[in-house]
């Protein structure tokens, strides 16, 4: 049973991804049911697959460290806030270590190639990402591909597809 239960989280965690990524291109925009569920569904993950309370409490520091970081970068208007509070959801599945600096790098790095595509495209399409005369720059996209890095090293469902792969 509980390991269906990681299953499907992991499952529910790949199909937010890929929603999420859809609707920053779409709408510039990630709504809160998607951050809210991202971190609904890490709090049962972790709990299931993380063997000490130490370690489930380096998750939690991971998330609340992301989420006041991230409102920071909001306030500067460096980060919209839905980007801040998928950070965040996303922080509690990854938790405090050598993978959440991965995470972040893998982030800056993509909304970096895509800052440069945004620029590229905007030549083709003059109005796309354009809002109150600013232009926006769908960085799910950058935190979705982060993310599935994430999910396909970590994920026990992604590593279990592996190994059936290799058989």
């Amino acid at each position: 049973m509980q390991t269906m239960v990681v299953f499907t989280s992991e499952i529910l965690l790949l199909g937010l991804l890929i929603c999420g990524a859809i609707q920053d291109i779409l709408r510039f925009k990630l709504p809160n049911w998607l951050t809210l569920a991202t971190a609904v569904v890490a709090v049962v993950w972790v709990a299931l697959t993380t063997p000490s309370f130490g370690n489930i409490l380096l998750h939690a520091v991971a998330g609340v460290a992301m989420l006041a970081t991230g409102m920071l970068a909001y306030r500067f208007n460096m980060l919209g806030g839905g980007d801040v509070k998928w950070l965040a959801g996303l922080a509690l599945w990854i938790g405090l270590s050598v993978d959440l600096v991965r995470f972040l790098m893998l982030t800056s790095f993509i909304g970096g190639l895509l800052a440069i595509f945004i620029l590229l495209l905007s030549r083709l399409k003059p109005a796309y990402g354009l809002r109150d005369g600013k232009r926006h720059l769908p960085y799910g996209v950058a935190i979705a591909a982060a993310g599935l890095d994430f999910w396909f090293r970590r994920g026990q469902l992604s590593q279990d597809l592996m190994i059936l792969a290799n058989s």
